[in-house]
Order: C-alpha cells, then sequence, then structure tokens
C-alpha cells in the first residue's frame, strides 16, 4: 500500500485491518479492528473507520468522514469531506442484483455530499445523492436523490424537514434553535409549504397549467444561475481520480498508439452492445468511412442517407467515390423515411446512371431509427445498411443495442455524445468476421501480415491509447448515466407538455429507447423558434440548433442538383428545431428555470 505523502507514524491501523494493494490513507486516519481495504481505495485525511468496515474497490473517501462499525462502502460510491456514517447502514451498488447474473458493469454511483449524515441501519439504494448536510434518520430506505440540508425518515424515505450544519432541525423560519443561525427559507423552504401539483392537470388548459407551475416555489427561486449545455465537468467531479489513475497507467507503459486499453475497450464495447466485434478508430467520421470501404463502396454507387443530419454522414459518402443520395424524413422522430427510401431506390434504379450500394440511416438525436422497415426495403433491393449510430450509443431498438442495427453499425465519442472522450474517437460494429477482418486492415493503412504490408488503401484511423483509458473510465458509468438521461428527458416532456401547439416535444415509439444525446423541441415557425432562442439566451440559458441547413442546400452538394422544396419535411424540421440543454447531470433546478422560461413565451411573455 502507499500512504500518500504523509509518514506512517500519521496514521493508525489496527494489525487486524487487510490492506490491499495501490490504497491510499491520508495523514491522522485511524482504522479499526478487522476492517479490509480493497484495492484502489483513496481515504482521505482524518478519517475514522470503525470496526469490521469494508471499503472498496476504487472508493473515494475525502477528509474528516466517520464510518461507524459493520458498514460496507462499495465500489461506485464516492463519499465527500466529513460525511458521517451511521452503525450497521448499508449502500447498494447493483439495482437489481441475481447471484446467478454478473451485473457488476451495471453499477449505479452514489455521491454523498460534504456534511451529510446516514444514521444507524439506513439503505441507501444505488444511483442517488444525498445532498450537502443532508441528514438521513436511522433505519431509512432511500430511493431518490436528498436536496442539500433536507431531513429525511421512513421507507421509502420521505422528506420531513430541513437541518442546520451542525445537525438540528430548523424551525419554521429557517432558524436553528441550537447554534440561531438562520438560513433563507425560499431555499430552504419548509416541506408543510406544499407545491402546486400537476397530478390533477388534465381537467386544466394549457393556460391554466402554466399558471399552476409558475406558482411553484421551486419556478420562482431557479431564476438566475448560469448552467452548461452539456455538463462534462460535474461527470468528471465523479470518475476524476478513475481516469487519472488509467492515464497514469497508459503513462507509464508508455503505448499510445494501440496500447492493451485499445483491446480492454473493444471487448467490452462488444460485451455492451452485444455485437460479436467492436473495431474502434480515431472518430465517428472515419467510422463510417471505413466502413463504406469494407464494403467496397466507390465511384459509380449510390448511398442513401437523410439530409437533416451533420456533415459527417454524406461527406465520406463523397470521400470514398460514391454519390450520396439524399431521403426526406419523418417529422415525428427526424429519421429516414422507409417509403421515400423504397422511392428513392427505385428512382435511382430506374435512371440507370448508378447503382445502389447502401443506406445511412442515422439516429438522431440518440433515437433508433425504424430498422424493421428499413432492413426490409434494403432486402429486397440488395442494400447494405451502415447504421449511423454516432449519437445513439446505448439506445435499443425493439431488444436490440445501439452496435447491431444494420449490417454495420458506427459510433462517434466526440466529448458531446452519450459516451464521449476528451477529443475525438469511434467504433465500428459488425458480427460479419469478414467485414471485421477488413476494418482492422483499413484502420491501419490497410496493413496485411504487419503496418509494413499493405494489402488495400488504408487509412491512419487509430484511436489514441489515452482515449481509451478514459473511455474504459466513462463506461463503468455509462448505464447509471442512460437512465439519469432519461429521467430528465421524461421531466422535461412532462413540463413543457403546458406549452400546447407552441412547441412539440420529442417522440419515442414503442419498443425504442433513445439516449437522449439531445431534447430537441419543434417550435411552431422559424420566427417563433429563433424568437424563443434569444430569450432564452437572455436568460443565460444555452441553446443549440442542430441542424440550421439541410445537407442538399448546402454550397458542397450544389453539382447534385437539389434545390428548395425537394425535401420539404428536412427543410420545414431544420427551421424549426431548437436543443436545449441535455446531460446526466442536469439539476430539477435547472430544468425548472429553462422550462419556466420556455412556458413564459410560449403564454406570450
Amino acid at each position: 500500500m502507499t500512504f500518500k505523502k504523509y509518514k506512517k507514524s500519521d496514521i493508525f491501523i489496527h494489525p487486524t485491518t487487510v490492506i490491499d494493494n495501490n490504497v491510499e490513507v491520508g495523514a491522522g486516519t485511524r482504522i479499526w479492528h478487522f476492517s479490509h481495504l480493497l484495492e484502489n481505495t483513496v481515504i482521505g485525511k482524518a478519517c475514522n473507520i470503525g470496526q469490521n468496515v469494508v471499503v472498496g474497490p476504487d472508493v473515494i473517501i475525502k477528509d474528516g468522514c466517520k464510518i461507524q462499525n459493520n458498514v460496507s462502502v462499495y465500489k461506485g460510491v464516492t463519499l465527500e469531506e466529513d460525511v458521517f456514517c451511521g452503525p450497521s447502514m448499508v449502500f447498494t451498488n447493483v439495482f437489481n442484483p441475481r447471484s446467478h447474473i454478473r451485473r457488476m458493469d451495471e453499477l449505479r454511483t452514489t455521491l454523498v455530499k460534504k456534511g451529510a449524515s446516514i444514521g444507524a441501519n439506513s439503505t441507501i439504494v444505488c444511483g442517488v445523492t444525498i445532498g450537502k448536510y443532508a441528514f438521513v434518520g436511522a433505519g431509512a430506505v432511500v430511493t431518490k436523490d436528498v436536496p442539500d440540508h433536507a431531513l429525511v425518515t421512513g421507507n421509502p424515505a420521505k422528506q420531513t424537514g430541513w437541518v442546520c450544519e451542525c445537525g438540528n432541525k430548523l424551525d419554521q423560519s429557517g432558524k436553528c434553535p441550537a447554534c440561531n443561525r438562520s438560513f433563507d427559507v425560499p431555499d430552504l423552504r419548509p416541506v408543510s409549504r406544499q407545491e402546486p401539483s400537476l397530478q390533477k392537470s388534465d381537467t386544466l388548459n394549457s393556460r391554466q397549467k402554466f399558471n399552476v407551475l409558475c406558482e411553484s416555489e421551486a419556478y420562482r427561486h431557479a431564476a438566475h444561475s448560469t448552467m452548461a449545455f452539456v455538463d462534462l465537468a460535474a461527470q468528471q467531479r465523479l470518475i476524476l481520480s478513475k481516469i487519472e489513475k488509467n492515464i497514469k497507467t497508459v503513462l507509464n507503459h508508455g503505448r499510445y498508439i494501440m496500447g492493451p486499453e485499445i483491446a480492454e475497450l473493444e471487448k467490452k464495447l462488444a460485451l455492451f452492445s452485444e455485437a460479436k466485434y467492436a473495431i474502434t478508430c480515431s472518430s465517428g467520421t472515419d467510422a463510417l468511412l471505413m466502413a463504406l470501404m469494407a464494403c467496397g463502396i466507390g465511384r459509380g454507387d449510390a448511398v442513401f442517407t437523410t439530409p437533416f443530419t451533420f456533415a459527417a454522414s454524406a461527406e465520406v459518402i463523397m470521400l470514398t467515390g460514391a454519390t450520396p443520395v439524399f431521403v426526406d424524413i419523418d417529422q415525428d422522430t427526424f429519421s429516414i423515411s422507409a417509403k421515400k427510401l423504397e422511392d428513392a431506390v427505385k428512382k435511382i434504379m430506374k435512371m440507370g446512371a448508378l447503382v445502389p450500394k447502401a443506406v445511412i440511416p442515422v439516429d438522431l438525436f440518440g433515437l433508433p431509427c425504424d430498422y424493421d422497415k428499413i432492413n426490409f426495403i434494403t432486402s429486397q433491393y440488395g442494400l447494405t445498411v451502415i447504421a449511423d449510430s454516432a449519437q445513439s450509443f446505448g439506445s435499443e431498438y425493439k431488444g436490440k443495442k445501439a452496435g447491431t442495427f444494420g449490417h454495420i453499425s458506427c459510433t462517434s465519442f466526440f466529448p458531446a455524445k452519450p459516451l464521449g472522450c476528451y477529443g475525438d474517437g469511434g467504433a465500428v460494429f459488425t458480427d460479419s468476421d469478414e467485414i471485421a477482418e477488413k476494418l482492422i486492415s483499413i484502420r491501419v493503412h490497410g496493413k496485411g501480415k504487419d503496418k509494413y504490408n499493405n494489402i488495400r488503401t488504408g487509412l491512419n484511423a487509430r484511436m489514441d491509447t489515452i482515449q481509451a483509458a478514459i473511455l474504459l473510465a466513462k463506461l463503468e458509468i455509462f448505464p447509471d448515466e442512460l437512465e439519469k438521461r432519461r429521467q430528465v428527458a421524461q421531466r422535461y416532456s412532462k413540463l413543457l407538455d403546458v406549452c400546447g401547439s407552441f412547441l412539440t416535444i420529442p417522440a419515442v415509439p414503442e419498443k425504442r429507447k433513445s439516449a437522449w444525446a439531445s431534447y430537441a423541441i419543434l417550435l411552431e415557425n422559424e420566427r417563433i423558434r429563433n424568437d424563443l432562442q434569444l430569450y432564452l439566451n437572455e436568460n443565460k440559458i444555452p441553446t443549440a440548433i442542430y441542424y440550421p441547413e439541410p445537407l442538399h442546400l448546402q454550397p458542397v452538394y450544389n453539382d447534385l442538383g437539389y434545390g428548395a422544396g425537394d425535401f420539404p419535411v428536412a427543410e420545414t424540421c431544420s427551421s424549426r428545431i431548437l436543443s436545449l440543454p441535455m446531460h446526466p447531470y442536469l439539476t430539477k433546478k435547472a430544468q425548472d428555470k429553462i422550462c419556466m422560461a420556455v412556458n413564459q413565451k410560449s403564454h406570450g411573455g
């Protein structure tokens, strides 16, 4: 073990304690009888670890924490400074454990913030956050997030009051009777003041629903904070130690290109997606290009795709020498229209100048396309389906996971994606041995038996080892983040339902699960969209327009002969679309601020 920067004499560890490799213990910490610290555990300064306590692996306990007897703090749990864990309380880290099913790759992270106290014999169900100086009563079962300074009791735990930093319950005015400290009650509002409920809102019109929302305490006090469109910093705070450890491992072995982390990541990505092969590469764009090259797509071939997408979906077709053929979308899902796809294939076949070879459906904003319909059409015409799942890794379509859509599936690990690295990265998924062999060759200059034996034209498309190391840390919390994204999306849809015809909330068809890379609303028209974006910007709410101009109207595709009106659904969506902040760590307070602003604008504010 290591003792960080401190002398061993500064630390007390009882001889019966078992300590595994790579454990760090801070100065002044005391660890008592029969405890066990598993590998990669970090314990801060001045902590007190009681008898029969198990910590780890990969757990961070910050300075000043006190853990009483018979507590286990397992992987996925982080304790900030000065946390108190009472005797025999329990942290879980898998939501639905079975002894015969290994689910350690489905850990849900738990964060206990500074100064919080957790009473004896209580249970903290994984995936929640306990707020600063919150107090969990003895025997409580916590199943959802606990706000800062909240007092919760019972099974399931419910809020029954507010507590001071000194641990005493506040009175109705927000004053602590023990230390006389006063709190701003609007921020720590007494639980006896019930917020207006939306449970009976079915009987209200949109104006009445809006008025109910505006009377909410949460709405009135969500006003002046700033926020991130995608909050990568919040994610990093949870897993920084793991990321730093992984990067340090790469720096130590020095294999910066195709190091062992690449193979480990590919194995875990394939396992997660349930595809036979996952081949990492340098970007989502290169993933698409490699897939086209592996299928032998080239000059004289037609590849069908949507005009309502990022440039990469079509530019890779041009790079192979093939011709992109655009197909309009369905407005409800923003996905390529299966009916219009078949019409486009028939038209190209009738013209005879190009040979239909492949389709690149785009899972826009995280929602899978309707692959049953697409596959039915493509099978009739012998077309290869290359799924552009750059935004949908983690999504599902009728029980199948992204990575198994189509013949080949491609994704991106750009930082803002649902699973993102700290630079560029991507991966190609396939069940075909032949395609996988070609992809592995193509990404390293078309190599054969080695990189100096070139058997085909290839690319320099390898993923950096450090990016793989970062993704390995992020993949551990990815299932939990997907669930949090879905909760954020559900809450958006509930709060924005009061807006009536002012906007259309995103739809998720039956038997599909979105990865919610973006939460995109459609406004009535372009003027209203632009006015709303300006209004949100003035209120320090970031937004984005994906995508302001469909590809068929962009100058680079002028030679294809398309014009305004050729793809009316894509064109109208481009003029009406607006994406709101979306990430797993978007707080309810931030969502209240966003939705309050949108609702105000929708009702003439």
